[in-house]
């Protein structure tokens, strides 16, 4: 009888441990993914914006995170074709526009959207537009951009000092951003086939694509007619400051906001 009751005694703890270890598992894995949403910060353009017709445009997301894991739409979704690999996604735009790219996680439905400028261009037809480089003497101004009710947002007006054909021309340019650094490259000046307009400069908006933390060192990175340019800027409150030490080539129209 002892000894039944010693075998009853070592089932039941056996049978505790084992409900132990279950619960512990569960947390286990709800901790992994409160710690697996934390971590999803931000989308960032992979290669570039600007791509031949029928290539993609890759995306990835910051921390190391794989795209397979999430669920991706583009806005407007138009003919839009996505194609996910462990380290970025592809996607085939069919024209060029402004598109927001999203990355939701299904489980925790936590999300992450990117806007981008995406260019479409097609060099075997020559009717389509007409590339044209920038004068060698012409000089670049940016004007920065932000607004009373999101001062954490941040854009750039880009423009030439020269003219170029057509008054509705545009300039085509690539992003990217390497850790704490904005990085873009003006590449050509863009006018549509056909234009028997007058001659205009070329303007750009550019963007940031992403708030900008208060107090925190950014590094800005521009390329223009082959040379390279750096600087940095912050932002303390509603307020910007930039540190731009050219005068000519790339320049701010103002360095304080």
């Amino acid at each position: 009888m002892k000894q039944g009751k010693i075998l009853i005694g070592m089932i039941l703890l056996a049978l505790m441990q084992l409900v132990a270890c279950e619960r512990n598992d569960v947390d286990s894995s709800d901790s992994a993914d409160r710690i697996g949403a934390s971590e999803l910060e931000g989308i960032k353009v992979a290669t570039t914006t600007t791509v031949q017709k029928g290539e993609s445009v890759h995306f990835a997301l910051e921390n190391g995170l794989s795209p397979l894991n999430f669920q991706w739409k583009v806005s407007p979704n138009q003919n839009i074709r996505v194609s996910k690999t462990n380290e970025v996604a592809a996607i085939y735009f069919p024209e060029t526009g402004k598109y927001t790219i999203t990355a939701l996680d299904s489980i925790s439905q936590d999300s992450v959207s990117l806007l981008v400028d995406v260019v479409i261009y097609d060099p075997g037809n020559d009717n389509v537009e007409i590339r044209q480089d920038f004068d060698a003497d012409d000089i670049l101004s940016l004007t920065p951009i932000t607004f009373a009710d999101s001062t954490f947002h941040l854009e750039f007006l880009a423009e030439t000092k020269n003219n170029y054909k057509c008054n509705n021309n545009y300039m085509l340019f690539s992003r990217d951003k390497v850790q704490d650094t904005f990085v873009y490259d003006f590449l050509k000046v863009i006018s549509p086939a056909g234009c028997a307009t007058e001659n205009a400069k070329s303007k750009q908006y550019i963007y940031t694509n992403e708030p900008i933390k208060d107090g925190k060192i950014y590094n800005l990175e521009i390329t223009f007619n082959g040379k390279n340019y750096k600087g940095s800027f912050t932002r303390n409150g509603g307020n910007y400051q930039f540190t731009w030490p050219y005068d000519d080539g790339v320049i701010f129209t103002t360095k304080t906001l």
